[in-house]
């Protein structure tokens, strides 16, 4: 019974298609444009749900020049007459270096404290718009690049070029007795990067925004630098807008906590790691290994994530040339050259104002229909669906009345 039903239904629906042709090709046209706007319709909700991600370009002039932070580490880091006085022929960075170390008469703290240069060896002079009071200076060790010191600038400036910008001179030795122990030529490596960030001699965790260069000795460099904002979205890249701690900072102490809870002691260049130093040659070692082979750890799993907003410094380098006193030493003159400030902002590039026009020119263009022809498009749906007039109406009466006289 229900069989012969639905056979009804098809034969009238076949003949209300094809009884009239012109009727049947608009049909035929009109479902094509609906599964095209559906289409169109499913592509606008799904960038509506997720939209895409557009990068904005714009340029400043800035009144005040904020300067980046400088940090300058000598090459070689180590005082390799001190190295041989505590029985290390090798740098500190080998684990090998610390065979022959006596832990009974010196202790680590000693070693680096003695085998590294403090700021009176490593300084001729420095200054920020010509006076060193603009200029901060905090040492920080580190295992491989010794003790470095970084320059925070405490003041901005109102114009650019060179009075305005850093003048740092340098000193250096010219003790040949250590040449053989040399990796690179002589000098200092220089690492410009965001104040707010700070510096950590492992590159990964620095997150490639330091823009480094290396000053020779007995040379001096003239260079330009550029500033560019970037803004990027959170719901779009794995950073934080939280700015009480730097991810550098946070991604040094996760090295730092994982290295030393392994080893089960800590060493000079890991302050405020609450731990007791290493003592003994294994331990030392064992540290030092497992220090060089965690220094890609992924420091996500701290916590740390890259900030949202940064600055990024980019450098060129104008002229370099012989710089020749009385001592071994090297010159480096950092400034702006000009005002103008690049700022990169992340949006989204597509909101609701943007679907609600897609949707009303989708069915406007596709279907030529208007708030009224869609009422009405609805209803000959509504019609064909429940196919009512497909059923002649002589039929419904007689089904009525066979159904009265059956009961």
């Amino acid at each position: 019974m229900v069989r012969e039903k639905l056979n009804q239904k098809f034969r009238y629906l076949l003949n209300f298609l094809f009884e009239d042709p012109k009727k049947f090709v608009r049909i035929v046209v009109l479902s094509v444009c609906c599964v095209v706007v559906i289409f169109q319709l499913t592509e606008c909700f799904r960038k509506l749900i997720r939209p895409p991600v557009s990068t904005h370009f714009r340029f400043e002039l800035n009144d005040t020049m904020v300067y980046p932070a400088i940090t300058l580490c000598r090459d070689p880091p180590y005082k390799y007459e001190v190295l041989r006085r505590f029985n290390l022929t090798l740098h500190p960075k080998y684990a090998n270096a610390f065979d022959m170390f006596n832990f009974n008469e010196s202790s680590l703290e000693e070693l680096f404290r003695e085998a590294t240069y403090n700021e009176d060896e490593f300084f001729i002079a420095y200054a920020l718009n010509q006076d060193p009071e603009n200029i901060k200076t905090t040492p920080n060790m580190h295992l491989n690049l010794g003790n470095c010191f970084t320059l925070d600038p405490l003041v901005t400036t109102s114009h650019t070029w060179r009075d305005a910008g850093y003048s740092i001179f340098l000193q250096h030795d010219s003790d040949d007795d250590y040449s053989d122990q040399l990796e690179d030529v002589p000098g200092w490596h220089v690492f410009i990067h965001d104040r707010a960030e700070g510096f950590a001699e492992n590159r990964a965790q620095s997150s490639g925004r330091v823009e480094y260069l290396f000053l020779e000795v007995n040379e001096q460099i003239e260079v330009k630098m550029t500033a560019q904002h970037l803004h990027m979205l959170p719901s779009e890249n794995l950073c934080t807008t939280v700015l009480e701690m730097s991810s550098t900072r946070c991604s040094e102490l996760c090295h730092w906590r994982h290295v030393v809870n392994i080893a089960g002691c800590t060493g000079p260049w890991m302050p405020d790691i609450e731990q007791r130093t290493c003592s003994t040659s294994n331990e030392t070692q064992q540290l030092i290994k497992h220090y060089q082979l965690l220094e890609s750890l992924d420091s996500s799993v701290c916590g740390c994530y890259q900030p949202c907003t940064a600055v990024i410094y980019t450098t060129f380098v104008m002229n370099r040339k012989r710089f020749n006193i009385s001592v071994p030493a090297g010159h480096i003159w950092l400034y702006y050259t000009s005002k103008m400030v690049t700022f990169v902002e992340e949006f989204h590039g597509y909101d609701l104002a943007q679907f609600v026009a897609d949707m009303g020119g989708s069915l406007g263009f596709l279907l030529g229909l208007s708030v009224l022809g869609l009422i009405g498009l609805i209803g000959k749906i509504t019609e064909i669906l429940c196919l009512r007039n497909l059923i002649p109406e002589e039929e419904i009466t007689e089904k009525q009345c066979e159904a009265k006289n059956s009961q």
